[in-house]
């Protein structure tokens, strides 16, 4: 019994070890895993938001769960965020879904979820035609760029006449310049 103890424990106790180990590093994994929100704002809400920001740069997507262009691209906005957040710059992303579809804002959070945006996220509570107007735009996809003063520095947006459509390439661009130049 004992020369069988011997054989058998040692391995009990790697199997045992290693059983905990998982179980720790499941465990810190989730408490360090990023968390995502998504916050309902109207449209003052917003505004004063995106004022709070000044001294920093700042990029806004304005995007949709219906907008498959918005979703396809939005892995950008978390690259952008990651890359240069510690030099100055802040993103935030504004969802136009329909305020009045029930599972909008769920699907949203699922979206962003998925994405791992970690920064600021809008569920904005507004009809199309209140953000259309606000922002002269026909709908998303949509980028604003703000300088560390909080003035628009640039706005991408879909243009049916363009030849070439924007990409995040160029919000990069600009945002680049705009994080070289001092505060």
């Amino acid at each position: 019994m004992k020369s069988t103890l011997r054989r058998v424990l040692p391995g009990l106790l790697v199997i045992g070890t290693l059983g905990s180990f998982v179980h720790i590093t499941e465990r810190s994994s989730a408490q360090t895993a990023p968390h995502v929100q998504l916050k309902p704002v109207k449209y003052g809400e917003l505004a004063e938001a995106v004022r709070a920001q000044k001294g920093k740069v700042l990029v806004v997507d304005v995007w949709a769960d219906f907008c498959i262009p918005c979703k396809h691209e939005f892995p950008n906005l978390v690259r952008l965020h990651k890359k240069y957040a510690d030099q100055g710059l802040t993103c935030f992303s504004v969802s136009v879904d329909p305020p009045d579809d029930a599972k909008a804002r769920s699907r949203a959070l699922s979206f962003l979820e998925k994405q791992q945006a970690t920064f600021a996220n809008f569920f904005l509570e507004e009809h199309e035609s209140v953000w259309q107007n606000r922002w002269d735009m026909n709908g998303p996809p949509c980028i604003f760029v703000f300088d560390r003063q909080g003035k628009r520095a640039g706005k991408f947006q879909v243009d049916p006449t363009a030849k070439t459509p924007f990409t995040y390439a160029d919000v990069e661009k600009l945002v680049q310049e705009l994080l070289e130049r001092k505060p």
